[in-house]
């Protein structure tokens, strides 16, 4: 037996030698090739699928992902919140496959980013019951008239009451912070397009739970400034959207700047709607700027 115990202890110290790794000895780097390939390989599988059973009976697939690496200290949560048209309840690979923050060299999920930048990851699914379900819920917003109350400025005024799907993520939100190994307040979320309402609209119900949040070419309510002037933004659209007025984010960013908000406006010249999300997940500052967002220095929080 203890022959046995001592091959083993010679195998294993002979393979550390010669597995490459960084200095963190936690894995060895992976060319942008073969991150694209790690990701075709394993993106289906990292981000694990689930259903919440949320307090309103509604139903919310979701994916999330876990690092597979044991941390020994409370690590981030991102919410990547989709858009209109991945809407629905069968949990697809649509939720990530059009979206760079998975899908492209810089993925969140790889091991590169894994690395340096450890977290968990939540992807709800919105639900696509009614024509009108959105994460966010506006004044106008009906079953019958889904995008009345949209004003050609890229602003809408917010409905008091949430929509069911937006609720629905909130409370998932919450239940999902209750992780032992969750970073509360470090608790991070993007969205595009549909996603950009919601990034707008979930920091303004919620402003407490988030750390940061970047809003990618979405409505917004500017009444709602009082409430989300602690959280820091950064803002991008195209100034070439074709859904979506850039008039709505360039207000939105002269007002939180006005009152010495924390926020940055990234516009993309000629680009439009889906253009500037392609533009926005390439930009390296991205993560580093996000992760470098902790609550409890966002002073003066609204109740």
């Amino acid at each position: 037996m203890k022959k046995i115990i001592l091959f083993f202890l010679i195998a294993l110290l002979f393979f550390s030698c010669f597995t490459p790794k960084t200095k963190n000895n936690t894995y060895a780097k992976l060319s942008n090739q073969e991150t694209l390939e790690w990701i075709k390989n394993n993106i289906d599988r990292v981000l694990v699928k689930n259903t919440f059973n949320a307090p309103n009976g509604l139903q919310m697939p979701y994916r999330f992902f876990s690092p597979e690496n044991k941390q020994l200290k409370k690590i981030p949560l991102v919410i990547f919140l989709h858009g209109r048209g991945d809407r629905g309840s069968d949990n697809g690979p649509q939720l990530y496959n059009n979206s760079g923050i998975f899908m492209n060299e810089m993925s969140l999920v790889a091991p590169n980013m894994q690395a340096h930048f450890p977290c968990y990851v939540l992807i709800p699914q919105c639900s696509a019951v009614t024509e009108n379900e959105e994460w966010a819920k506006w004044i106008g917003n009906t079953p019958e008239t889904p995008f009345k109350g949209l004003g050609l400025d890229g602003s809408y005024k917010m409905n008091d009451e949430p929509s069911a799907s937006g609720a629905a993520a909130l409370a998932l939100i919450e239940q999902t912070i209750k992780n032992p190994n969750i970073d509360s307040d470090r608790v991070y979320i993007i969205g595009k397009s549909m996603g950009g309402f919601g990034t707008w609209e979930f920091t303004s119900r919620r402003p407490e739970l988030f750390a940061a949040a970047i809003p990618m070419a979405g409505f917004s309510d500017p009444e709602q400034l009082s409430r989300i002037k602690n959280i820091p933004y950064w803002i991008f659209h195209g100034d070439r959207d074709e859904y979506n007025p850039v008039a709505g984010s360039r207000k939105m960013y002269e007002l939180l700047k006005a009152v010495g908000a924390d926020v940055r406006y990234t516009e993309y010249a000629g680009a439009n709607h889906g253009e500037s999300f392609t533009r926005a997940f390439n930009q390296p500052e991205l993560i580093p700027w996000l992760f470098s967002k902790n609550r409890k220095k966002n002073h003066n929080l609204a109740p």
